[in-house]
């Protein structure tokens, strides 16, 4: 097994508060991009981070949910797709992440009403929509 690094801030799965976040100003602003044409688009888009364990991809992609939110009222989630290994298995865990995270928000009647046009039911931690 590896060692973390200590003098690093990131923990896998566990993004670094938002006044720790530093640099990765290129990626940061690839992800502004992308959010800012999928919004001008009125289009759903998608983006996946990879890299090696430990380096900050959780932290930069809550951080970049965030700015989504906060600068274009969009609804996103950071998903982790660990042992994910089929296009429905990815589709069902950002489904389930959209909904955990937004649940007490007033996203949450979006994602309903969005998906409500083609999901039938769908049953999360006891909730079913």
């Amino acid at each position: 097994m590896m060692a973390k690094d200590t003098t690093s801030p990131f923990t896998p799965g566990r993004p670094v508060p938002l006044e720790f976040f530093v640099g990765r100003i290129e990626e940061i602003e690839r992800l502004g991009r992308k959010i800012r044409d999928s919004v001008a688009a009125k289009r759903v888009e998608v983006a996946f981070v990879t890299g090696e364990r430990g380096i900050g991809k959780s932290s930069l992609a809550s951080f970049a949910c965030f700015l989504g939110e906060r600068d274009q009222s969009v609804l996103s989630a950071h998903a982790l797709l660990g042992g994910v290994d089929t296009v429905e298995g990815v589709a069902k865990r950002v489904f389930d992440q959209l909904l955990k995270e937004h649940a007490a928000s007033t996203y949450f009647e979006k994602v309903k009403d969005l998906f409500g046009r083609h999901v039938k039911k769908v049953g999360l931690f006891g909730t079913s929509v």
